[in-house]
């Protein structure tokens, strides 16, 4: 009885017509290169960089983004003041001109990863939600590698 109220359901459902596929257009947004340097255990923040083209033909924003190894993240500058690199969050994101390339780097524009847990390590690939205006959000996996020169901790004193 209760196989036949089940073959009975599937039957109608079937047969109701199907709700229209919504168009999506793809992204005009590219990724390359996203990497986040190793940290030292206990490491309380670390930078993200990446490159974004903007295909487009408008202008768009990168807006913030979210990891599940960090509790938050912010998107930073780094910026010179009276002869001392300062860093300062930027609130309203970045603006990513209709086909330029922004590079985030270090000692410019990055994100921060907040109380990352546990520390990445060299090798580990992060996943990171990159959230840009008109509701679109990107999901890529940072590699863990240090391509800066520096020492693994150096970032670490933000």
């Amino acid at each position: 009885m209760l196989l036949r109220a089940l073959a009975c359901s599937l039957l109608l459902s079937a047969l109701l017509p199907a709700a229209p596929a919504v168009a999506t257009e793809a992204s005009t947004l590219h990724l390359d290169g996203a990497w986040v340097r190793p940290m030292p255990p206990g490491a309380r923040v670390g930078g993200g960089y990446v490159e974004i083209h903007n295909a487009g033909d408008t202008t768009r924003r990168l807006l913030g983004a979210e990891s599940p190894r960090a509790s938050s993240m912010e998107i930073h500058t780094m910026t010179e003041v009276e002869g001392v690199m300062r860093m300062r969050r930027l609130p309203d994101g970045i603006e990513i001109p209709a086909g330029a390339t922004v590079t985030l780097k270090p000692g410019a524009e990055h994100l921060m990863f907040f109380n990352p847990e546990p520390a990445f390590a060299e090798g580990e690939r992060i996943p990171v939600t990159l959230r840009f205006d008109g509701e679109e959000s990107i999901t890529v996996e940072f590699e863990v590698a240090d391509r800066s020169g520096k020492p693994a901790g150096a970032h670490a004193q933000h």
